[in-house]
């Protein structure tokens, strides 16, 4: 048996098809380029899915393109995060991510304020206490246990009290100066710790007495925010006059924003609003309307 092997051409391909002639049947082949890209699909197929997958997930933001996205706000907007954030969670932790969410939302509502309103510009938010530290007064056996075996040398030693080593651990614990003739202890923890949630646990723990902010001292000009129903209610304090001791005058400042509307909010209406109410913490709302 003898096949005959003839290719002919045909214009409306654009590539001659082969064909064989067996007998009065014709037998046609595919080109050889168009098996070639059939076959590295068959292979490549398997591999194609996990990409496609991989590619609908949303990254999970490093650590360091967190900390580039805080080092890009301003001071005042990243303390205003912190304040933020602490009402809003009661873990042990903040949530980086989110703190460095607030921080860029709430840069952009001061910039639209500082831009309608440049007597505004120079009202800075202000640190109200120490961040990552607490004042513990203990008693009793953790104060004996703590006087004996935290020296202020080597790694951070156990006390043998379950609880508050574990505290201790979780909020990433680093520096402490031990007073034992005070009874009182000062804690320097991870930047993320949350004050609020660690000076309530520490409380709960026997031998803990108190725990306390470390406060700055004086008063002066600050920002205070919170976020209700898809808008920023700001108040800026403008303080000044023996501020060391208390600021003899100050004018405090209303503003609801939304978007890229900035509304002034008259101060009569302002301090029967809930929103600015919930800006500052109860006992200090009578600061900001004196």
């Amino acid at each position: 048996m003898q096949l005959n092997r003839k290719c002919v051409s045909e214009p409306e391909l654009p590539e001659p098809p082969c064909r064989l002639q067996h007998g009065g049947r014709t037998l046609f082949f595919l080109p050889q380029l168009a098996l070639a890209v059939l076959t590295i699909l068959l292979v490549a197929l398997p591999s194609i899915i996990p990409i496609a997958n991989a590619a609908e997930a949303a990254p999970v933001p490093t650590v360091d393109a967190l900390a580039a996205i805080q080092g890009r706000t301003s001071s005042d907007a990243r303390i205003l995060a912190r304040r933020v954030h602490l009402g809003e969670t009661d873990e042990l932790l903040m949530n980086e991510q989110r703190l460095g969410e607030l921080a860029v939302e709430i840069d952009q509502v001061l910039m639209r304020i500082r831009s309608r309103y440049p007597e505004m510009t120079d009202v800075a938010a202000r640190s109200r206490f120490r961040p990552a530290t607490l004042l513990l007064t203990v008693e009793g056996g953790l104060l004996d246990a703590i006087a004996q075996r935290w020296n202020g040398t080597g790694g951070m030693p156990l006390t043998g009290f379950g609880k508050f080593d574990e505290l201790n651990s979780r909020l990433g614990l680093h520096a402490w100066k031990s007073m034992p003739l005070f009874a009182s202890v000062i804690m320097h923890f991870s930047e993320h710790a949350n004050l609020l949630a660690a000076r309530q646990a520490y409380l709960a723990v026997d031998g803990v007495v108190s725990a306390e902010f470390d406060a700055y001292l004086g008063d002066g000009p600050d920002i205070a925010a919170t976020n209700a129903s898809g808008r920023w209610f700001v108040m800026m304090r403008k303080a000044w006059g023996d501020c060391p001791s208390g600021c003899l005058h100050s004018e405090t400042s209303f503003f609801a924003v939304s978007h890229a509307h900035v509304e002034l909010v008259d101060r009569a209406r302002a301090e029967g609003m809930v929103e600015f109410q919930r800006a500052v913490p109860l006992g200090e709302w009578p600061m900001w309307t004196e």
